[in-house]
């Protein structure tokens, strides 16, 4: 069977499904789904999601092709007459920055592989031998990438006005035949050695054949509605891929009136945050997406518990309830502000030092339930935020006591006299972790002492995202005998870079100066063992002593017990 394991009810529906499409497969060559495109036979449905991939991303497709790795299965859907009517888009549509301007009569939309044919479409079209217009300023934003023949790797072209040398190849330019003839002409001619010569023509030849006999694999569906493409394409596995959890809510939830895609909204919230350097990266959008869905999820009332990773049928659920859109909005909204007030307030100034993906949840519901927050309960969020990072509150619970400190957030939110911390038994004070070896961002405890150093900075002050560029890791001491040790270590908020240059590699030299650098823990007392030629052992070990000394200072405040070894 082709199709996962399901229920004896489920798989009679899916026979019935079934009966009404027609699903084939095919492996063709790369240049023919160009040629498709082309000519308008390859479409883009309105609930598609935006084109989101970065450099990243971009760059290791490129590079499977080149290594003959295979890219993975398309998946395309040819709808009924009447269903193509309904999902008649207006706006005009792009693929890797082309514009679609007319379909083919047979033409088929993508349901997945959108991202790849969107790279592939964008890099390997040749402008002057296609009838598309072209975004001219996406496409040198997104898709002007080269292949750099002398270090063998792909780059996406920066350069405004001067030309590529002649290693560096357009992509498109492997695209025809013709243009290997070109290409040699100029590097015969070229001022660079034979062998350079040699090495840069295998390098084109080879990613040339690549290109031309790439294969690609689609799965083809005929009929049927969008629910029903759907519920078979989810089930692909080993002919095909399966389809993201978030696009499936896409397709059953389009709404062209209000113009709503559910992973376009998703899509937003990263563009929103990227400011204050929330899920920047591809990689690790590709990790939060399902904490984002989880806050969604939670804003319907189902506890994020009460699903477990990857089963998202409550999910799918949700998307049918008359009111799946307008909660939706204002859940991403309110992670947008969550964010905010994580950078702004706490001065977490990278999604990577967020200590736990569930304090996101929880002030994500805050933030959809509280429009206009006090300056009480905004005060009251940062102890609880303190107090959950050290007391290591979100793994010491049970499953039953998260559900009692969940319900008990609830509380506040109804009432801000009422303290949003759960204790398993009356009068307990938390512990903390004991003082991490060094700042990493595998550890909550660790994250939990890097933010610490950044609040002990500002101590209060409140972030403005305008001025501050994130901020930037240094050692005290290069070279020592365990450079990456927390006491080494000193993180500076980035504002022009106001007390330390990028491109040093420690910051010795402030052992010797005259300037008050206390808020980075750094004494006169230290200074005097310096200049005195104490080992920088012994100086670390003082400034182990003056971190440990302020942190502890700061947990007692949140009545915690802090453990030090």
């Amino acid at each position: 069977m082709w199709y996962t394991r399901t229920s004896r009810n489920s798989q009679k529906n899916l026979r019935i499904i079934m009966s009404k499409i027609d699903i084939n497969t095919r492996v063709r060559r790369l240049f023919n789904y160009i040629n498709d495109f082309e000519r308008g036979a390859i479409q883009i449905p309105p609930f598609q999601r935006a084109y989101v991939w970065n450099k990243e991303q971009k760059i290791q497709l490129l590079d499977s092709l080149k290594n003959g790795y295979p890219i993975g299965t398309i998946l395309f859907w040819k709808p009924t007459k009447e269903i193509k009517e309904d999902l008649i888009d207006e706006e005009i549509q792009m693929i890797g920055s082309y514009l679609l301007e007319e379909k083919d009569s047979e033409f088929v939309y993508i349901l997945d592989g959108y991202q790849r044919l969107s790279t592939l479409f964008g890099c390997f079209v040749d402008v002057t031998q296609t009838h598309l217009k072209r975004n001219e300023n996406i496409w040198k934003k997104e898709f002007d990438i080269y292949y750099d023949l002398k270090v063998d790797k792909f780059e996406l072209n920066r350069k405004t006005k001067t030309e590529l040398s002649v290693y560096q190849v357009p992509l498109y330019q492997f695209v025809l035949p013709d243009n290997f003839y070109d290409f040699q002409t100029q590097l015969l001619s070229a001022d660079l050695k034979e062998d350079e010569k040699k090495l840069y023509m295998q390098r084109y030849r080879d990613f040339g054949s690549k290109i031309s006999t790439c294969d690609v694999a689609s799965v083809d569906l005929a009929g049927g509605d969008v629910e029903q493409a759907v519920e078979i394409f989810s089930r692909l596995n080993s002919r095909g891929e399966l389809i993201s959890e978030d696009w499936k809510v896409s397709a059953l939830t389009f709404n062209k009136k209000r113009n709503f895609r559910f992973g376009s909204e998703i899509d937003k919230v990263y563009q929103r945050v990227e400011k204050y350097r929330f899920f920047i990266s591809g990689e690790e959008r590709k990790k939060k997406r399902e904490l984002i869905l989880n806050c969604i999820i939670n804003a319907f009332g189902v506890y994020f518990d009460q699903f477990s990773k990857g089963d998202y049928k409550k999910l799918e659920e949700l998307c049918k309830k008359p009111e799946f859109i307008d909660i939706t909005l204002k859940t991403t909204t309110a992670i947008v502000e969550a964010i905010k007030y994580f950078s702004e307030y706490l001065w977490v100034l990278d999604s990577k030092f967020l200590p736990y993906n569930n304090q996101l949840i929880f002030l994500t519901d805050f933030f959809n339930k509280v429009e206009n927050p006090t300056s009480k309960q905004l005060e009251t969020l940062k102890n609880w935020f303190w107090i959950t990072t050290y007391a290591n509150y979100f793994t010491r619970y049970n499953l039953s006591e998260q559900r009692y400190a969940y319900n008990k957030f609830q509380d506040f939110i109804s009432n801000d006299n009422i303290f949003p911390i759960h204790y398993d038994k009356s009068n307990r004070k938390f512990e903390t972790a004991k003082f991490p070896a060094k700042i990493d961002m595998g550890s909550v405890r660790a994250k939990a002492l890097g933010l610490f150093m950044l609040h002990y900075q500002v101590k209060d002050e409140k972030l403005n995202i305008i001025e501050v560029n994130g901020y930037k890791t240094y050692r005290l001491f290069y070279e020592c005998k365990n450079p990456n040790a927390s006491e080494n270590t000193i993180l500076i908020i980035d504002r022009e870079m106001d007390f330390a240059d990028k491109r040093q590699k420690d910051l010795s030299d402030w052992l010797d100066s005259d300037n008050d650098y206390s808020k980075f823990f750094i004494s006169k007392e230290m200074r005097t063992a310096y200049k005195d030629g104490k080992t920088k052992e012994e100086i670390l070990a003082m400034r182990k002593r003056i971190i440990i000394n302020a942190e502890k200072e700061f947990v007692e405040s949140f009545n915690l017990i802090y453990i030090e070894e």
